[in-house]
């Protein structure tokens, strides 16, 4: 099922919420922050890192559980994103913050008396807890609920830090606008890239501004877990440096580029050379500030929806290999 007015509605009501998060100076006071989480939550550590570097000027680094415990002398700021607290991954993680002494420590999450949240308060440090109710329970293709709500409280937490003059807040009546939008322009991209022969066996590039770019990230994530395509990200200018040569040889991909204000002569050029070759989708934002992560992750979504729909399981999730999916039990991060 595509998203509703109820998810346009959710995210509204939650954009707005104005419970204030104690210690919020933790991330404030901070020289650099580091957003960690793995699977889904990654999407939304990436928007918070993406607005703490672009509208504070500080570093926001995106970081999976395993690259961060792997580095014990890191000393930025650590902010833990973890819809639950139970992975073991998130445990771990919450350990790693504990064994280093990190002076303070965040962690996002709908369930704040977890086994995360737990173990950061065994440890010597009273970390900034932002949670909030968990939304119902969300049988698509993968959890938008979770998404949702993570990245609206990443939001709230680096609006509080830093101030709404610094943020900026989000109008909800574009938020309507590129709701409406995005759920027309999402069926275009589904049908470009559906038209393509043999779609499925393609390999989905999807170029942006960035490596690990807030605009690109929840496309990879999202296709992946959704079972559409296990999709490549990659920064557009650097891509025509030389990493383009193997696409070329191979001939066999399709090219997913997000335009956005700034970026439509470097897309313009690139789609008119790459066109002769390969299938290029634009995705194209018209909005700024805050909202363009939302504007993108609304086309995201419905696409990967449509899509779902083409592969035959109909925006549900698709069926899961057993021998695989034991993920539990893969290995500590201790």
């Amino acid at each position: 099922m595509p998203l509703t007015l109820n998810d346009l509605e959710m995210i509204q009501e939650r954009l707005r919420d104005s419970t204030e998060f104690p210690a919020t100076y933790v991330l404030g006071t901070a020289f650099a922050s580091v957003w960690i989480a793995s699977g889904l939550a990654k999407i939304s550590a990436a928007y918070g890192a993406a607005l703490v570097e672009q509208y504070v000027g500080s570093p926001g680094q995106l970081m999976s559980a395993m690259d961060y415990c792997n580095k014990p002398l890191l000393r930025s700021t650590p902010v833990l994103v973890s819809l639950k607290g139970q992975h073991e991954d998130a445990v771990g993680v919450a350990q790693s913050i504990v064994n280093r002494s990190s002076p303070g420590a965040v962690l996002i999450t709908g369930e704040p008396e977890g086994p995360a949240a737990q173990t950061l308060r065994a440890g010597c440090l009273t970390p900034c807890i932002v949670s909030a109710s968990f939304p119902v329970r969300d049988r698509r293709f993968v959890n938008c609920g979770s998404i949702f709500m993570l990245s609206a409280l990443a939001y709230q937490l680096v609006r509080q830090a830093f101030g709404s003059d610094v943020i900026g807040a989000i109008d909800e009546c574009n938020l309507i606008q590129v709701y409406s939008r995005a759920a027309e322009g999402a069926h275009a991209i589904a049908q470009g890239i559906a038209a393509v022969e043999d779609w499925q066996h393609k390999q989905l590039i999807i170029l942006g501004q960035g490596l690990g770019s807030e605009l690109t990230l929840p496309w990879q994530s999202i296709f992946a877990e959704a079972g559409i395509a296990t999709a490549t990200i990659l920064d557009l200018k650097d891509y025509t440096h030389g990493d383009h040569l193997a696409a070329v040889r191979a001939n066999n991909a399709i090219f997913l580029v997000i335009q956005h204000p700034g970026t439509e002569e470097m897309v313009r050029i690139f789609t008119s050379r790459f066109i002769t070759r390969f299938p290029v989708v634009v995705a194209s934002l018209a909005s700024s500030g805050p909202s363009r992560f939302w504007e993108n992750l609304f086309y995201c979504c419905n696409t990967a929806d449509a899509l779902t729909h083409r592969l035959g399981y109909g925006g549900q999730r698709p069926p899961k290999d057993l021998t695989v999916h034991g993920w539990r039990g893969w290995g500590s991060l201790g």
